[in-house]
């Protein structure tokens, strides 16, 4: 999956890979596998939240996992959901993602030229910051060059088809912006950039001095605890609902959800399977479903920089032998569905006709002999990204086992998960990966070697589903692209689980946009 070399690959950072993940410290326990499946369906759960207008005013608590004093105001750093959730809220992006595609925020388009050489910014008319001066050009271009300074700590991943620091502003509401290589999509890369507006001239992010455009503001912050704000009278697109909302920082899920049940929050983010299934822990409260195209996709990816994954029969041997329904039953316990080895289910140009493939264990032990692979080491590599991603491990390497292969495992903390010295080492990493634009998920997990697929099929179809200017051509790039993965890549997507949370029946406007596991909070608030 490597861009061939007239595609430089983006920069790979920590805090880009967790973006593209979608989740932050994944510290809730996992159910113990044994390779037994579940006992029954799941609870019942509610999808979406109350219907009617909230009332105005009101406080409105959500606890989020979050990344201790690590946390920040600076939009630039902090990767946990808990810091996503704050970031979506004091600021803006130019554009963000909903229902798998690119919507208008701060900017309302963005036009490729007839070469895809630069884009052409229309900035929203109106909008002003929360000290009252009004949003220009010349903020969006003070934005793109503290993006691209190498002095951040996560330097833009758009720097690799934008040359962002030779933006310039054209009257107070244009902005034009050479292109490294050609983009003919650039709205889908910015708004999966995490590319939040700041204001030109910004030289502090303390809470007395940060300002953004979004509905909230900052009024107090503490790292690792909580962030209180204000609502924003004057947004753009309508005052929120609640007037004040409090984040609370709180990483054990299990402590999320007493902080509900104790009356301390409103609403705990990303619950485990294990407590949905036991149901809602008092009366007046509801376990939600962000809905099945917002599940987050569990698999293995398998590293072709190594001897047994880089045979296409070891790869077809591991697809066609996996159990995904046990995997599926033994994690999900209710809450999922198996998956069809493709990333990327929610997205716009998601292939929803790939099939799942059939389980043929026969079939998979001849091809893994054929390759010469039975009997030989395979090493798979996990960390707990996701509640249940080490448990899944666990059983995948029994399941391979009784194919033929001496499977070992080897569970690292999610600091040491993405290490490409480690990664390097090992023919499978376990990898969970949420309903983000296909843009992302083909760019930049090919930027790490051990995940990459070399390709020229897919490098061709991923380079003109990014260069393309037109929506047919695109679609069709995409679709091969996605039929070269599920035939003879290196991903074995093997379930989709959903994403819940545990939430007071009245509280309702929780948005998801980029991610269920740090929803858009704009228009929260408690219905009569």
């Amino acid at each position: 999956m490597s861009p061939s070399p007239a595609m430089p690959s983006p920069p790979v950072t920590r805090r880009t890979l967790l973006a593209l993940l979608g989740v932050g410290a994944a510290t809730a326990a996992a159910p113990a596998l044994t390779g037994c499946t579940s006992d029954g369906a799941a609870a019942p759960t509610v999808t979406g939240a109350p219907t009617g207008e909230p009332g105005r005013g009101g406080t409105a608590r959500l606890a989020f996992a979050g990344a201790g004093a690590a946390e920040s105001l600076d939009p630039t750093v902090g990767t946990s959901p808990c810091d996503l959730a704050r970031y979506s809220v004091v600021y803006d992006t130019l554009f963000f993602f909903a229902d798998g595609q690119a919507k208008p925020a701060l900017a309302t388009s963005a036009e490729a030229d007839t070469e895809a050489e630069s884009c052409t910014l229309t900035l929203r008319r109106g909008v002003t910051w929360h000290d009252g001066t009004p949003f220009t050009a010349a903020d969006v271009v003070h934005t793109l060059a503290y993006r691209a300074s190498p002095d951040r700590v996560s330097p833009s991943e758009l720097a690799a088809y934008f040359d962002l620091a030779a933006a310039e502003a054209h009257g107070d509401h244009t902005v034009v912006i050479p292109t490294r290589r050609p983009v003919g999509d650039p709205a889908t890369l910015l708004a999966g950039a995490g590319l939040y507006v700041i204001k030109k001239g910004t030289s502090s992010f303390s809470a007395g001095k940060v300002v953004g455009t979004g509905p909230y503001r900052v009024t107090a912050f503490k790292a690792g605890v909580e962030t209180r704000l204000e609502r924003h009278d004057d947004y753009w697109d309508g005052a929120g609902y609640a007037e004040k909302v409090v984040l609370l920082s709180v990483d054990d899920a299990q402590a999320r959800v007493n902080a509900v049940k104790d009356g301390q929050a409103d609403y705990a983010s990303d619950i485990s399977f294990t407590t949905a299934k036991a149901g809602p822990p008092g009366t007046g409260l509801q376990i939600r479903d962000a809905g099945k195209n917002a599940r987050t996709t569990y698999g293995f990816v398998l590293n072709v920089g190594r001897d047994l994954p880089s045979d296409p029969r070891v790869r077809q041997a591991i697809k066609l032998g996996i159990d995904r329904k046990a995997l599926v039953e033994a994690v999900f316990l209710g809450y999922g569905a198996p998956a069809n080895d493709l990333f990327g289910a929610g997205a716009k140009y998601y292939l929803d006709d790939v099939p799942v493939p059939g389980r043929d264990v026969a079939k998979a032990k001849r091809l893994l002999k054929e390759a010469g692979a039975t009997g030989k080491p395979f090493v798979v590599r996990t960390a707990e990204y996701e509640t249940g991603l080490n448990s899944a491990a666990g059983l995948f390497v029994e399941q391979l086992r009784g194919l033929g292969l001496d499977a070992s495992l080897v569970k690292v903390t999610t600091a040491e998960g993405y290490d490409p010295a480690g990664m390097k080492a090992c023919d499978a990493i376990s990898f969970p990966l949420g309903p983000v634009s296909l843009a992302l998920t083909y760019t930049r997990s090919a930027a790490f070697k051990t995940l990459a697929f070399p390709d020229e099929e897919l490098e061709k179809a991923v380079a003109t589903a990014l260069s393309t200017t037109s929506e047919a051509d695109r679609a069709e790039a995409w679709a091969k692209a996605q039929r070269v993965m599920a035939e003879r890549g290196n991903w074995v997507a093997w379930g989709r689980g959903d994403v819940l949370s545990l939430a007071k029946e009245k509280l309702t406007g929780i948005e998801n946009r980029e991610s269920p596991k740090y929803p858009w909070l704009g228009k929260v608030g408690f219905v009569a």
